[in-house]
């Protein structure tokens, strides 16, 4: 892992020792995605919410179309690390599945729809998190070439392996009170299909809102948000010079986290050693790292599937909403 320590599991307590006792019991390993987060345990609990209840919890969509979703998101995110566990998963599931050029199945169910939408989400934001925080691939660098397919086939195994279906909301219990019972959020409001998933989602979004308010100051997670609504989450090129014109009228003390938080949002993977170093001689620590960063994957995964959901018609009309 890079620039943050997460907690060993040995010394994990309370909250993170329950959280990693699910995560292995859910998901087969002690996915790292997850474990990077424990400096800011809600981020870690809120993430770990997300992708079980969108990913693992029995719903309409079949495990291997939900999968499909994640290796696809990954792969348009330049995600290699995420690609390469999402992909053997996917083959492991289902070995006629193209792994190399997933595709989403067309849906016309409403709650089919919400269902990949939140994986979507889900892996929107854990991408993000991915490109700062790990390597690209979860096998050891000096893995010879020849045992690195069967080491790869062998983690999708394990992840896919059949252990029942995990109790839906079971992962709530792990978040605090008031993001469990915060009100849905707007940008939510395609998900009203299936409670299960909106209540879950809101209850994850709610955690990592309140981590960026601890982390960041407004005038960052202003900056973020207008950026977004002016510009979007793709990519603005080779460079970082846009970084630099966009933090500019930030006050000099809190211009890192600008960097770090705009970065994050549309180009992961160019978050490199200068920019959190930066982060650190501003005062930023492990804890305030994962929360500024979480903060700004989820910010750019709700903007992303808000807009695409806007742009198709998905969110149900207000009437529609009051009889669901």
């Amino acid at each position: 892992m890079r620039h943050v320590r997460p907690v060993p599991p040995r010394a994990a307590r309370d909250g993170t020792a329950a959280l990693y006792r699910q995560l292995e019991r859910d998901f087969g390993v002690l996915a790292p995605p997850i474990a990077l987060l424990t400096p800011a345990p809600e981020c870690a609990a809120a993430t770990w919410v997300a992708l079980r209840e969108s990913l693992l919890v029995d719903g309409r969509t079949s495990r291997a179309d939900r999968e499909a979703v994640a290796t696809a998101v990954s792969r348009a995110n330049t995600c290699p690390y995420c690609v390469e566990v999402h992909g053997a998963t996917l083959g492991s599931l289902d070995p006629a599945e193209d792994a190399d050029d997933p595709r989403a199945r067309p849906v016309t169910d409403p709650v089919e729809q919400v269902e990949q939408d939140a994986v979507t989400l889900t892996f929107e934001h854990i991408n993000r998190l991915v490109n700062v925080f790990l390597p690209d691939s979860p096998l050891p660098g000096s893995a010879p070439a020849a045992v690195r397919g069967p080491l790869r086939r062998a983690t999708g195994a394990v992840i896919a392996a059949d252990r029942g279906s995990p109790v839906p909301g079971a992962s709530l219990e792990l978040l605090p009170e008031p993001a469990r019972r915060a009100p849905v959020p707007d940008d939510l409001s395609w998900a009203v299909g299936d409670a299960r998933i909106q209540r879950a989602l809101t209850a994850a979004v709610s955690a990592i809102d309140e981590a960026g308010a601890r982390a960041l100051p407004a005038t960052v997670r202003d900056l973020l948000h207008r950026h977004l609504a002016e510009h979007g989450t793709g990519a603005a090129g080779i460079d970082r010079s846009w970084v630099e014109a966009a933090v500019r009228d930030l006050p000099v003390s809190v211009r890192p986290l600008g960097r770090l938080t705009l970065l994050t949002a549309r180009a992961s993977y160019q978050v490199g050693d200068d920019i959190v170093a930066a982060c650190r001689e501003a005062g930023a620590d492990d804890a305030a790292l994962v929360r500024a960063v979480s903060w700004a994957a989820m910010t750019a995964a709700r903007h992303t599937v808000r807009t695409a959901s806007d742009r198709t018609g998905r969110t149900p009309p207000e009437n529609e909403r009051n009889q669901l």
